[in-house]
């Protein structure tokens, strides 16, 4: 069972709800294990996994010709949403609709971790790691790079961009790292949190290492 699902990863990413998620399946394990081996450790990712919150007993899918009431739940791109006020006809996608996003974990300190960090640090380290399979592609002719032209004058970026783009994002995902790790330390036992050895084993990767990163 995967922490992150594909729609945190649009929203919390610059990936944008456009953004292709073919990729999604078959990246998210393999980054989640990743982040396991570098920081959390197994004890708190196994903590994590377990303290999920499990959809809730006939839990629907969001359906737009429906009313939903103040505290209804439903689920919509694979997220849990739970609404605010009454007569609540909104997607839940809008932004500013009233719905608020389900408790991820059944515990406080593993919401807070997620809500805090986590989240986003993995949003990105997908988004980084889907980027290279939406922009190029294997053709009859070998590799081709997608052109966008669809009309809209957008074209795929080419590898200097895309590096550029990636050292960014490196940098976002350092820094958010660095900053949970402050975080467990000062919080992690009294929130209940198991103690992942990074915060004494290992330090904080830094960009010449580029251990966040990809190579294209």
């Amino acid at each position: 069972m995967s922490l992150i699902t594909p729609f945190e990863v649009l929203k919390y990413s610059p990936a944008g709800f456009e953004y292709p998620t073919g990729s999604f399946c078959q990246i998210i394990p393999q980054v989640e294990q990743e982040f396991v081996r570098q920081c959390l450790d197994d004890e708190l990712y196994n903590y994590l996994v377990s303290k999920l919150t499990p959809y809730p007993t006939g839990t629907g899918e969001y359906d737009p010709g429906n009313s939903y009431d103040s505290g209804d739940i439903v689920i919509r791109n694979g997220q849990l949403f739970v609404s605010d006020v009454n007569s609540n006809a909104t997607d839940p996608l809008t932004p500013g609709s009233p719905w608020s996003d389900f408790e991820r974990f059944t515990e406080a300190g593993a919401n807070e971790l997620w809500k805090g960090y986590l989240r986003f640090i993995l949003a990105l380290k997908v988004y980084m790691s889907s980027l290279i399979f939406t922009t190029y592609r294997g053709g009859s002719g070998g590799l081709v790079i997608n052109s966008g032209g669809d009309g809209t004058g957008f074209r795929s970026a080419n590898k200097s961009e895309l590096i550029t783009v990636n050292e960014h994002l490196v940098g976002q995902v350092e820094r958010a790292t660095a900053n949970m790790l402050v975080w467990l330390k000062d919080n992690a036992t009294a929130k209940g949190l198991p103690v992942p050895s990074c915060l004494t084993a290992c330090a904080t990767p830094g960009r010449r290492s580029r251990r966040w990163g990809w190579k294209i």
